[in-house]
């Protein structure tokens, strides 16, 4: 096995997730399903294994289950995202990430880190500053 992949099924709710830089459009919820399930069987066929986190149909976002953890060998960091709307996406993460026996710390107040704005190259991490990342995450993490 090549590792582990937490995936998160696409909410119905989807096309109300939050836009930064682009226009709204519209958004076919079915199909960003068979997609996901296309990506999640792509994933399984490489030899990774697939670990889902729990539903959060509330949360428009939540397919983006990359930006609530960073992963670091058996230590997983669980965020504090930026836009305060995806907060309620972290339950689930956490939960997942217990059942895996992963050591867990998180980013706390006032700090916010999204794990999309996080790069690992070898030993090395990046992280972006911006909108949804701020010094007291990037200096906690």
């Amino acid at each position: 096995m090549k590792g582990t992949a937490l995936v998160r099924a696409p909410s119905s709710r989807l096309a109300e997730g939050i836009i930064t830089h682009i226009e709204r459009t519209p958004v076919d919820a079915g199909l960003a399903r068979d997609q996901h399930a296309a990506y999640a069987a792509a994933l399984g066929a490489a030899d990774w294994t697939i670990r889902p986190a729990p539903a959060a149909e509330d949360c428009p976002d939540s397919v983006f289950i990359e930006d609530m953890v960073v992963v670091c060998a058996d230590l997983a960091v669980l965020t504090r995202p930026g836009a305060p709307a995806r907060r309620g996406e972290l339950a689930g993460v956490a939960e997942t990430i217990g059942s895996l026996g992963l050591r867990a710390a998180r980013i706390e107040a006032p700090g916010t880190l999204d794990g999309g704005d996080v790069l690992q190259v070898g030993d090395t991490v990046y992280v972006g500053r911006g909108g949804r990342t701020n010094g007291a995450g990037i200096r906690q993490l």
